[in-house]
Order: C-alpha cells, then structure tokens, then sequence
C-alpha cells in the first residue's frame, strides 16, 4: 500500500474513534443528569457508597 492509502485509511480510524468517544461521554452525560428521578451515587468515599446525595 502506498502512503496516501495509509494515511486515508489512519484518519478514518480517527474520526471513527472520535464518534464513538463522542457517543459514549454523551450517554455518560445523560446517566449523570442531576434532574434524574434517581439520580447516580455521585459520593463515593469509602463508607459512603450507595448514598445518593443531591447537594452540591
């Protein structure tokens, strides 16, 4: 293969990549929503897990 092919095939990879992180952090960003009906144990010191507290 020659370089341009490389190096067409090397930036697809990176966009493919970069969508898929995008994807993952926005699905993140969703589950972490402080207005959730329950939301995520956001305190998670030792002895504290499974408290979910609001205040921030």
């Amino acid at each position: 293969m020659d370089k341009t092919t490389i190096t067409v095939i090397a930036v697809a990879a990176l966009i493919v990549i970069g969508f898929v992180f995008k994807k993952l952090i926005k699905h993140e960003e969703k589950k972490n929503d402080p207005n959730l009906a329950e939301p995520r144990d956001s305190n998670t010191l030792p002895g504290n897990q499974g408290v979910k507290n609001r205040d921030q």
